[in-house]
């Protein structure tokens, strides 16, 4: 049986209605990235001149037919989430696309590197994971249809527009979806434990070559077990202090930005 038939494809998936992206990383990086349909970029009128970075935006929109308009402070302000941090600006948009998990798990060039989303709810960690992700040069990340924060406008913001530009596929069964990638991907399943096997920095270097998978359990209560038992290596981060973990973001930080010095290394050796 084929993985297209075990996870929805994107076609299966209902549509989703116009988001409200604000705030001038957020807009700049979808506009950018230009995986969202793009209805319109809207201004709040202001009394001085408008900010370099939002002429910016009227650029990068004007270079992408995106029609662009200006709205008195009401206005604008109804259109904007509470507590919203907009800085004058907001994109509607469609929804992201989400891939099929064969299309994410083709192995980049480079780096062949994934992340698994187990049980992270709060947009706050989502956002920040992937903006570690993509700082990281990770090629996509997965997330399961239950227990995740869902792609909303406050996980764009938290990310800093990283989520434009991360790939994603949403899954029904994490744990099937893990033994999908190693059984006919080749990939190999770690992850982030405080109490994990090996010692990230200490581990050898053949347990990192290769299509990976890094799998983030929620803070407080990590990796589900039916998961876990999808994982071929837990990893744990060397602490010097007296607190005994980080959290679910700075972790996934210290893991990828090893995996990044190691391949780097590699690289340098065979030049």
């Amino acid at each position: 049986m084929g993985v297209r038939s075990r996870e929805r494809s994107a076609s299966e998936r209902p549509p989703s209605g116009p988001e409200i992206l604000v705030g001038v990383h957020p807009v700049r990086e979808a506009l950018r990235a230009r995986r969202r349909t793009l209805k319109r970029l809207v201004l709040r009128a202001q009394a001085r001149a408008p900010r370099p970075e939002l002429l910016d935006l009227v650029g990068l929109a004007q270079e992408r037919d995106v029609p662009i308009q200006e709205w008195a402070p009401d206005r604008f302000d109804h259109h904007v989430p509470p507590g919203s941090p907009h800085q004058g600006v907001l994109l509607e948009v469609g929804a992201l696309p989400s891939l099929d998990l064969a299309d994410l798990a083709r192995p980049a060039a480079d780096r062949p590197w994934l992340l698994a989303m187990d049980g992270i709810e709060d947009p706050q960690n989502l956002g920040a994971i992937l903006r570690v992700g993509d700082a990281a040069g990770v090629q996509g990340a997965l997330l399961p249809e239950r227990r995740a924060a869902p792609l909303t406008p406050a996980v764009a913001r938290a990310s800093a527009g990283a989520l434009e530009h991360v790939p994603i596929a949403s899954v029904t069964n994490l744990a099937r979806a893990l033994e999908i990638l190693k059984r006919e991907h080749g990939y190999w399943i770690h992850a982030a434990d405080p109490a994990g096997e090996h010692d990230l920095y200490a581990m050898p270097d053949r347990l990192l070559e290769g299509p990976l998978v890094l799998v983030l359990g929620a803070e407080g209560r990590g990796v589900r077990p039916g998961v876990r038992a999808a994982v071929d290596i837990t990893v744990r981060i060397p602490m010097g202090g007296r607190v005994d973990s980080l959290n679910v973001a700075s972790a996934a930080a210290v893991v990828l930005f090893e995996w990044s010095r190691r391949a780097r290394v590699r690289a340098a050796g065979r030049g």
